[in-house]
């Protein structure tokens, strides 16, 4: 009871919190109500799935299944809550994934009783990692079906919660698709054995990449030109002193870079410019070497201006990196560090397979100059380890089954 108890004591500075980011202007009204449990939605006449996410990455990622789940419960509408308002100003444009759209309310109590009770769920999906002991409890009390979906857990998240037990509110979950076998193992020791736990294929390996704008695509040569996908603080430095000295032999290389937090692009910017380039947002007509994307969600159409993608995160410490499967769809060479702990079974059988590159910020220049001359074959084999899925129908629709069980 540990975790609920300390979710207790947070929930005044949690309140005062929201207020807070609603007067300063962080948050929107709508928001705000949101996050303390008041829908700014009413309730639909149809039975209503509540599906979370943390942020856009985690709900890209099941795209796919969620336009599935829509298609095969017309009776049903999906309620999507995320913690990241942004990300539901991309999804509201998703017009294949019908679906009401509210920000995550706050894990407490008698904010979660008064969600639940406006919105009535039959049955609930979270995806990813996040763990709200407080939401699962309230769920479980209720009876209403829990499923952890493209799961993953660390081995130090493991170690927690083993000794957390079940104030974590993981026992009431009655089935784990875990993103793989590692992971499956740890809730399989965390779980009793009558839990379904199993793996599937990571959900973002069935990425669909949407159409590249043409205005885009006129404008860089694909073989000339490297992404630097999903930034964090910390990593666009030595990106671009690695593409300043690249450049140096091949000026016709272009750089684009799509920070993770394109709240970031102002100081990108400045670290470009000091680097003697003049740097561009992305869409600019105006020639340039480096162009800075301002927009969040366009990342997925990326892929395909570049010949070689190297994916943020993954040189800097407590990322973990991001995923391999989106430049893999788009025949876009991988290079990436080696702090990718998320991905660490893709990222290991990419470098067997030869199929990927791997760096540090003191090799990035020569490991860039090597992935641009032998992208086609990188990107070749990328494929080759990990094909597309043809038809995920029968996975999807053993999912709605599980969503469909009494917790």
């Amino acid at each position: 009871m540990l975790i609920r108890f300390l979710t207790l004591m947070a929930a005044l500075p949690l309140r005062i919190w929201v207020h807070v980011q609603r007067l300063g202007g962080a948050i929107s009204r709508d928001v705000a109500h949101n996050r303390l449990g008041h829908a700014t939605q009413a309730k639909p006449p149809q039975s209503v799935i509540w599906i979370h996410a943390a942020s856009l990455g985690e709900l890209s990622a099941v795209r796919p299944f969620l336009r599935h789940l829509a298609a095969a419960k017309p009776d049903h509408r999906l309620l999507i809550t995320t913690n990241n308002p942004n990300a539901l100003d991309v999804a509201k444009h998703w017009d294949d994934v019908p679906a009401i759209l509210q920000a995550a309310p706050l894990d407490i109590p008698s904010i979660l009783k008064r969600f639940l009770n406006h919105w009535q769920p039959v049955a609930f999906a979270n995806i990813e990692t996040e763990v709200w002991p407080n939401r699962f409890a309230a769920l479980g009390a209720r009876g209403i079906p829990c499923i952890g979906l493209n799961a993953r857990m660390s081995a130090t998240s493991a170690k927690r919660f083993a000794k957390l037990g079940t104030s974590t509110g993981l026992h009431h979950f009655t089935a784990i698709f875990a993103q793989n076998e590692q992971s499956a193992e740890r809730f399989r020791t965390l779980l009793d054995p009558s839990k379904f736990v199993t793996t599937l294929p990571n959900f973002k390996s069935l990425v669909s990449l949407p159409s590249t704008d043409p205005a885009l695509v006129s404008q860089f040569d694909r073989a000339k030109t490297i992404l630097a996908a999903s930034t964090h603080e910390g990593e666009d430095e030595p990106i671009i002193a690695a593409f300043t000295e690249l450049s140096k032999t091949d000026p016709s290389l272009k750089l684009i870079i799509a920070p993770r937090h394109p709240h970031r692009a102002p100081d990108i910017t400045a670290l470009a410019k000091s680097a003697g380039h003049n740097p561009k947002p992305l869409g600019d007509p105006a020639d340039t070497s480096i162009s800075i994307a301002h927009t969040l969600g366009q990342l997925p159409e990326l892929y395909a201006l570049a010949a070689v993608t190297f994916v943020g995160g993954s040189i800097v410490p407590d990322i973990g990196g991001h995923t391999p499967y989106e430049p893999i769809r788009a025949n876009s060479a991988i290079v990436t560090g080696t702090m990718t702990d998320n991905f660490t079974a893709e990222y290991t059988a990419l470098s067997t397979a030869n199929a990927c590159q791997l760096t540090t910020p003191q090799t990035l220049a020569s490991d860039l100059r090597t992935a641009l001359t032998t992208a086609e074959t990188l990107a070749q084999n990328a494929r080759a380890t990990f094909p597309p899925i043809e038809n995920p129908t029968a996975l999807f629709d053993q999912i709605i089954t599980a969503m469909e069980r009494p917790s």
